[in-house]
C-alpha cells in the first residue's frame, strides 16, 4: 500500500528530500562558518532562509532543476556569509563610537609583509555616514525638505552638527529616511546600502549569463563581485553611498538584455535619481532607444535577391520595386535608421516618472537645481608641489604633483578644471556608441559593446571630472570588471563566450589596484586599467602567444586522462547531461524589445 502510494509521487519525494538535504547542508557550513569566525549563528539565519526560499521559487517557477542553479545558489550563499560577517564587524565598529556624529572608521593605513617585502597600503575612511546621512535622515523624518540650509544643521543627543548644503537628488534622502525607520541603533541606513550591494550580484549574474550564452561565466562574475574588496569595504563595512545607483543601473541593464524596454529604462533612470555620476550612463540608454533594430547587410542582400527571383520571374516594374526595397525620401530614411516613436513613447515615460519622483521638491523648494548643479562644479590644485590633504578627492593633475612635474600638473589642472578633458572623452565614447552597429540576431555583441564602452567612458569621467574621486567611487567598476574579465568577453564577435581562469583573479586584481595604493598616486592604476582595456586586443593576442606552451601541455594530458579512462567520460557525460539539460534560448525580441507597460 505505502509503494502504491508513494510509486507515482516519487519525483516529489526525491524532491522533497534533496531540498531538506540542501537546506540541512547549508544549515551545518553555516554553524562551521560562525564557530570559525566567532559570530553567533543567528546572525546568518534569516538571510540563508531568504537565499533558499528565493533559490525554491526561481527553481519552481522556471521549471529548472535545481542542480543546474547549485552552483549560483552556493555563490550567492558563499557571499552572504563573507558580507554578513563583515556587516557585522561595521556594527560593533559603529556602535564603539563614542559620539552619534563621528564614526571612527579604520582609515586602513598601514604595512604588509609579503614574501620579504613590506608594501605600505592606504584605504580611505571616512565618517560620511555618520556625518551626512544619518544627520540627513533624521531631518527627514523631522520634517526637514532637503534643498535649503537648515537641512544642514541638526542637534541631537546635546551635539549640534553642521554638514553644509544637500547637492544629491532626492531619492538619497529618502532612503536615509527609510533606513533610520529601521528598529535598529541607528545603523539602518548601512544596512540599506548593504542590501543594495549584495543585490547588485543578481543582475551581475544575469548580464554576463546572458551576453556570454554561459552560466558559468555568470556564476564567476557574481562570485568575483561579491569578494571585491573595493567594494567589501566601502559598502559592506564603511557603508559609502553609491550602492544604490549600481544596482539600479546594471538591473536596468539587464532588463534591456532581457527586451524589457520600459522597465530597463525606469530603473536607469532611478539610478539617475540618486546621484548625478549615473546621469552620464544615460548616454548608453538613449543610443539603445534612438535606434532601430535592422538586419544585416547579407541578409537583406539575401532577401532582395530572392525576392527578385520569386517564381523565376520578376512581375514588378524595376521602378516599383526599388520604391518597396529602398526609401523614397530623407524621412524615410530617418525612419529607417530611428525608432523616433519608440524614443518618443519613452521619454514621455521617463519625464513623467521624474516628475513624479521631483514634483514635491519642485513646487515647495525653489532652491533644488541651484543645489544639483553644484555638484558639477569643481576647484583648481592649491599646491602644485604639495598632494592635496585626506579629506580632499583626488584628480588626474594630482600625480604629476608627487612625480615633481609642475609644468604638467598646472597644464592638466587647467584643462580638467575647465572641463576640457571630461567633455572630449564624454563625446568621444558618446560617438564611438553611435556608430556600434545595432543588428538582428546581434544583440548579444551589441549589448557587449555598448556595455564596454560605458564601463571606458565612466573610467574616463572619474578620471578627469573636475570634483577628483574618492576610492569609494570606483565601487561603480567592481560589476564592470567581473563582467569583462576576459579579452573573449571584450571582444569575441560569438553568442557564445568561455569559461576562463582570468574571470577569476582578474577582477579581484584590478579592485586592488585601486584599494591599496597611496591615494595620492592609486589613480595611476586607474590610468593602467583604462589602458589595458583599451588594448585589450592586443594584450589578448600577446596572452594568447605566450600561453601557447601551456595550453599545448594541459591538452595532452587531457587527452592522455581521456583515453586511459573511458569510463570517466561515459559517467561525466552523463552527470553533465543531468545537471545541465536542454534549455530553449531566450531570443531578445526586435526593435528594442517588447513593452511592458
Amino acid at each position: 500500500m505505502l509503494m502504491r502510494l508513494v510509486g507515482p509521487r516519487r519525483h516529489l519525494v526525491v524532491l522533497a528530500v534533496s531540498y531538506s538535504l540542501l537546506l540541512v547542508t547549508l544549515y551545518i557550513t553555516t554553524l562551521a562558518w560562525a564557530y570559525a569566525f566567532g559570530t553567533a549563528v543567528e546572525a546568518f539565519v534569516p538571510q540563508l532562509l531568504l537565499i533558499y526560499a528565493g533559490f525554491m521559487l526561481w527553481t519552481t517557477l522556471v521549471k529548472r532543476s535545481a542542480a543546474e542553479y547549485l552552483p549560483i545558489l552556493v555563490v550567492l550563499y558563499f557571499g552572504m556569509l563573507v558580507w554578513t560577517s563583515v556587516f557585522n564587524a561595521a556594527v560593533v565598529d559603529y556602535m564603539n563610537s563614542q559620539f552619534w556624529n563621528s564614526r571612527g572608521v579604520w582609515l586602513g593605513d598601514g604595512p604588509i609583509v609579503l614574501f620579504g617585502y613590506t608594501i605600505h597600503f592606504q584605504f580611505e575612511g571616512y565618517t560620511d555616514y555618520s556625518f551626512f546621512y544619518v544627520h540627513w535622515g533624521y531631518n527627514m523624518l523631522n520634517g526637514v525638505m532637503p534643498y535649503n540650509d537648515a537641512f544642514g544643521y541638526l542637534r541631537m543627543n546635546g551635539i549640534i552638527n553642521r554638514n553644509g548644503l544637500y547637492i544629491f537628488p532626492p531619492l538619497y534622502a529618502y532612503l536615509y529616511a527609510a533606513g533610520m525607520t529601521l528598529p535598529v541603533d541607528d545603523w539602518g541606513i548601512g544596512l540599506l546600502l548593504a542590501v543594495f550591494g549584495y543585490l547588485t550580484a543578481l543582475p551581475v549574474y544575469g548580464i554576463a549569463s546572458d551576453l556570454s550564452h554561459n552560466r558559468h561565466v555568470g556564476e564567476a562574475a557574481a562570485l568575483t563581485y561579491l569578494l571585491s574588496p573595493n567594494v567589501l569595504y566601502h559598502t559592506t563595512f564603511a557603508w559609502l553611498n553609491p550602492s544604490p545607483f549600481i544596482f539600479f543601473f546594471f538591473a536596468g541593464f539587464y532588463m534591456l538584455v532581457r527586451g524589457r524596454r520600459y522597465t530597463g529604462t525606469i530603473l536607469i533612470v532611478t539610478a539617475a535619481l540618486f546621484k548625478q555620476t549615473s546621469w552620464f550612463l544615460g548616454i548608453p540608454l538613449v543610443v539603445y532607444l534612438l535606434f532601430r533594430s535592422r538586419p544585416r547587410k547579407t541578409d537583406e542582400g539575401q532577401r532582395t535577391k530572392s525576392s527578385g527571383q520569386l517564381g523565376g520571374s520578376d512581375s514588378l516594374p524595376s521602378s516599383t520595386r526599388e520604391r518597396i526595397l529602398k526609401p523614397t525620401g530623407m524621412v524615410d530614411r530617418l525612419l529607417e535608421v530611428f525608432d523616433l516613436g519608440g524614443f518618443a513613447k519613452s521619454t514621455l515615460v521617463v519625464v513623467l516618472f521624474v516628475l513624479a519622483v521631483m514634483f514635491p521638491f519642485l513646487l515647495a523648494q525653489p532652491n533644488l537645481l541651484l543645489h544639483l548643479s553644484l555638484a558639477a562644479g569643481g576647484f583648481p590644485l592649491d599646491s602644485y608641489t604639495e598632494p592635496p590633504g585626506y579629506g580632499s578627492p583626488m584628480r588626474l593633475q594630482v600625480l604629476p604633483v608627487v612625480a615633481g612635474v609642475e609644468w604638467l600638473a598646472q597644464a592638466l589642472d587647467w584643462l580638467v578644471y575647465y572641463g576640457f578633458l571630461i567633455a572630449f572623452g564624454t563625446v568621444l565614447f558618446a560617438g564611438l556608441m553611435l556608430l556600434l552597429p545595432k543588428e538582428l540576431g546581434h544583440e548579444k555583441q551589441y549589448f557587449r559593446r555598448i556595455l564596454f564602452l560605458t564601463m571606458l567612458m565612466m573610467l574616463w569621467v572619474n578620471l578627469t571630472g573636475p570634483r577628483g574621486v574618492y576610492k569609494y567611487y570606483f565601487t561603480l567598476f567592481a560589476p564592470f570588471f567581473s563582467i569583462f574579465s576576459s579579452v573573449r568577453m571584450v571582444n569575441s564577435q560569438d553568442d557564445r563566450v568561455p569559461f576562463s581562469f582570468s574571470m577569476l583573479w582578474l577582477p579581484i586584481s584590478l579592485s586592488l589596484m585601486i584599494l591599496i595604493p597611496n591615494r595620492s598616486i592609486y589613480l595611476f592604476g586607474v590610468i593602467l586599467i583604462f589602458a589595458g582595456y583599451f588594448l585589450s586586443s592586443q594584450i589578448g593576442t600577446f596572452w594568447y602567444w605566450f600561453t601557447t606552451p601551456v595550453r599545448y601541455v594541459s591538452s595532452r594530458i587531457r587527452q592522455h586522462i581521456h583515453s586511459s579512462l573511458p569510463a570517466i567520460d561515459h559517467m561525466s557525460a552523463k552527470l553533465s547531461a543531468y545537471t545541465r539539460p536542454p534549455r530553449i534560448p531566450h531570443e531578445i525580441a526586435e526593435e528594442g524589445g517588447t513593452s511592458d507597460v
